[in-house]
């Protein structure tokens, strides 16, 4: 059965659009501006070095809700023995008007969070969270299926291009118990990229397993010499489990390629549209840096999201 996901970029823009209009009510931050329209405007706080605690950013939402959707229940927190990190954010106001969240800060400045639970913009599917018994041949599949779920953290990085560039994206999800947390790590202009790297390095303590996808060859290399430039501390979990790799030795007779969106589509039986090119996403971010014009970065987002939430299906299929 093909579960459709075209309509899940709609739904984040249009669902981002209507929760920051209402927070922004509840505040009491819209004014009327020049034009005519009314613009939300948010006061960000200082949370000095990143520690980590309560935000302080509850609000009165539609259905009695007293906090931001994009902010996890304190039901959703993942269980004590995986020791993942929770996230402190303050609410802020620009891309957020598209894709609400927070900053994470630090004593080198912030870098802007979108989080959300998957089941906010996907039916929960009984197998979430839930891994079969991987083939003996596979070890770090096996491992992982036997340690559980909870103790991986998925990761996709979005970077400017060259190996120079910087990483200005990264998305991660992890199950809490409950739901897939998904997180979104942005730097809204390349003076954000060393807070990007230190608010991942938190994000990855208390993992056993880091899960990519051709990560072994890009994404964890990348980071290193991003993270050697800033001279910023990224440790990732200590073992990796790269699904590129399980994906050839599983499926290479029977597919043309096992690329992410190959497998997407011929295993895990989603189709994917509204995509953005992933060769043209470098392009989009250096124009948002220069333009700031934030809806174009919408589908970057979008490409981004379904990127890790594929790569646990892709899991999901590989232990069956």
């Amino acid at each position: 059965m093909t579960v459709r996901v075209g309509s899940l970029k709609s739904r984040l823009g249009e669902l981002a659009r209507s929760r920051s209009r209402v927070d922004a009510e509840a505040r009491g931050d819209v004014r009327e501006d020049s034009g005519g329209t009314n613009e939300a405007r948010g006061v960000a706080r200082e949370d000095s070095g990143g520690t980590l605690g309560s935000a302080s950013c509850s609000t009165s939402l539609p259905g009695g809700s007293l906090r931001h959707p994009w902010l996890p229940r304190a039901s959703d927190a993942p269980p004590e023995s995986s020791r993942a990190t929770p996230l402190a954010l303050d609410t802020i106001a620009g891309v957020e008007s598209f894709l609400p969240g927070g900053e994470w800060r630090d004593e080198r400045g912030a870098v802007y969070v979108h989080e959300r639970l998957r089941s906010e913009i996907e039916r929960p599917k009984r197998h979430w969270g839930s891994l079969g018994k991987a083939s003996a041949g596979e070890p770090e599949l096996a491992a992982l299926s036997a340690l559980g779920l909870e103790h991986a953290l998925f990761l996709d990085l979005e970077t400017g291009g060259l190996s120079s560039a910087p990483v200005f994206l990264a998305g991660t999800m992890h199950w809490n118990g409950s739901d897939f947390v998904l997180r979104q790590y942005f730097a809204r202009h390349y003076g954000e990229e060393a807070t990007l790297l230190a608010a991942l390095d938190r994000a990855a303590r208390g993992f056993e397993f880091l899960v990519t996808f051709n990560g072994k060859s890009y994404d964890v290399p990348f980071l290193r010499d991003r993270a050697n430039v800033h001279r910023v501390r990224v440790a990732m979990p200590p073992r990796h489990l790269d699904l590129l790799h399980a994906s050839r030795r599983r499926w290479r007779g029977e597919l043309p390629d096992c690329r992410l969106q190959t497998l997407e589509m011929r295993i895990c039986r989603r189709r994917r549209s509204g995509d953005v090119p992933g060769e043209q996403i470098p392009g989009l971010y250096h124009d948002f840096v220069r333009h700031g014009d934030p809806y174009r970065l919408v589908p970057v987002f979008h490409h981004n999201l379904l990127d890790v939430i594929t790569m646990g299906e892709v899991l999901s299929a590989l232990c069956r």
